[in-house]
């Protein structure tokens, strides 16, 4: 199922609860394990690994910081993002997304023959 990421983050900080800022986020993660990150594609590569050796969920936003800003409705960029309940969005089913591009045990060289 294909989603909509950009109105499903509006929906998630509309409807759910959310954390915005890079040591918001990783303070977050350290107490909480259960919070997906949402990172833009250009967020700092310290801040990136800080949360990636954390072990939580990412999604990998596409679009650079301001367009993580625009699509969450803030006159400002966002490199980070903690969703600590997604409310009423579908945010989550990215990640079935994910697992249906690329079957579990196959690489992306296997997929491509």
């Amino acid at each position: 199922m294909e989603i909509d990421l950009n109105k499903a983050l509006r929906k998630t900080i509309r409807s759910g609860k959310v954390l915005i800022g890079s040591n918001t986020c990783i303070d977050a993660i350290k107490k909480d394990k259960d919070s997906t990150v949402v990172l833009a594609a250009n967020c700092p590569p310290h801040i990136r690994s800080q949360i990636q050796d954390s072990g939580v969920p990412i999604i990998e936003y596409p679009g650079m910081s301001i367009d993580l800003g625009t699509a969450c409705g803030k006159p400002f960029t966002i490199a980070t993002m903690a969703i600590l309940d997604p409310g009423d969005s579908n945010i989550m089913a990215v990640f079935d997304s994910e697992e249906e591009e690329a079957p579990a045990g196959e690489t992306p060289d296997k997929l491509e023959g």
